[in-house]
């Protein structure tokens, strides 16, 4: 006969999955914004502290605080989409002007055959109406998903005013909830501020160092709008999932297409070879400098999280590693058994 406490711890462990697996159903739509409320609150805990002592009251201080963050995020924004959406179709419209195709072929059959130079011409002219067309959807996407974006940012925002007020009791929670011993815990703890610190330093230096190295470039060959066409490889280049190649692609088959040919691939290899490439030295750089982790293990932390995890993989990938490193340390000096609370 089957004992009746074993059927009831059965059907508790059940019960208490069903629960876990429905949470994570109902979470799962919003983990990007409640991720992103909590790690922007972290990050920006340093700047919150001084409104918080010269403004009494936590609640209003914290209020203030948000509300600072929504400027910040709504003020470039403002200014930003307007212009980059009416240089994009100013450009497109340029561009459908033209036929690239011919002067594409034209260009390289001087130093192909006329099969090959037909064949890149279509490849090239392909990759342009494609770019533009993915610029162009990615805009009306974004208009026709304001609704969710909407929902996603007020979400954000709810995540970061209560991880901003109530930061110690979170910092309490989940350590009472740790089964790791407290040097391990300050081990990890340490370990993960060091890591989100150079990473989120890194990422924003390196997107301006590489704005500014692009720039550097347009102005020397004569590309106008050398500011504008800055600003956006900054941005693009401090966004993960973007990057600078964003700019310098489209740049140099303008140049190419419109005559430029020498600036043009002049414009191609810098950006490949050097603007497209400093960013993950000069972030791994940052990481290492700031962790454990030597160079070489921050760079395929990087590239490794980035291709497994996405844009929070930047973080995560070196984080993850930093956290295996500790813990292979524990084993060779033989302390692994200290990692955990007794």
């Amino acid at each position: 006969m089957v004992d009746k406490k074993v059927i009831n711890k059965t059907i508790v462990i059940l019960l208490i999955a069903v629960v876990f697996i429905a949470a994570i159903f109902i979470i799962k739509p919003l983990l990007f914004a409640i991720f992103l409320g909590l790690f922007v609150a972290y990050i920006a805990n340093p700047l919150y502290r001084p409104i918080k002592k010269r403004i009494k009251g936590e609640n209003l201080s914290t209020i203030i605080f948000c509300l600072l963050l929504i400027l910040v995020i709504a003020v470039p924004l403002l200014w930003f989409l307007p212009t980059f959406a009416k240089e994009i179709f100013n450009t497109y419209m340029y561009v459908q002007k033209m036929d690239i195709s011919t002067a594409i072929g034209n260009l390289l059959g001087q130093f192909f055959s006329q099969e090959i130079a037909v064949a890149a011409a279509v490849q090239v002219n392909l990759f342009v109406t494609n770019f533009f067309n993915f610029i162009i959807n990615s805009f009306s996407a974004s208009f026709a998903d304001l609704p969710n974006i909407l929902v996603q940012f007020g979400i954000f925002i709810f995540t970061f005013y209560f991880a901003t007020k109530d930061s110690e009791k979170i910092k309490k929670y989940v350590l009472d909830l740790s089964p790791l011993s407290k040097a391990t815990e300050n081990k990890f703890g340490q370990e993960f501020r060091n890591v989100t610190n150079s990473v989120m330093l890194g990422q924003i230096l390196v997107g301006i160092i590489q704005g500014l190295a692009l720039g550097i470039g347009l102005f020397l060959l004569g590309v106008p709008k050398v500011l504008f066409l800055t600003v956006i490889t900054m941005v693009a280049s401090i966004i993960p999932i973007l990057g600078s190649w964003l700019v310098w692609i489209p740049v140099s088959l303008y140049l190419i297409v419109t005559g430029h040919l020498l600036n043009g691939t002049i414009l191609f290899f810098y950006g490949m070879l050097f603007v497209g490439t400093i960013d993950n030295i000069l972030r791994s750089y940052f990481i290492s400098k700031h962790s454990n982790l030597n160079i070489f293990i921050a760079i395929i932390g990087v590239v490794g999280g980035l291709y497994t995890f996405g844009a929070v993989g930047i973080i995560l990938g070196p984080l993850v590693l930093s956290y295996l490193l500790i813990i292979v340390e524990f084993y060779r000096q033989g302390k692994l058994n200290e990692i955990f609370r007794e």
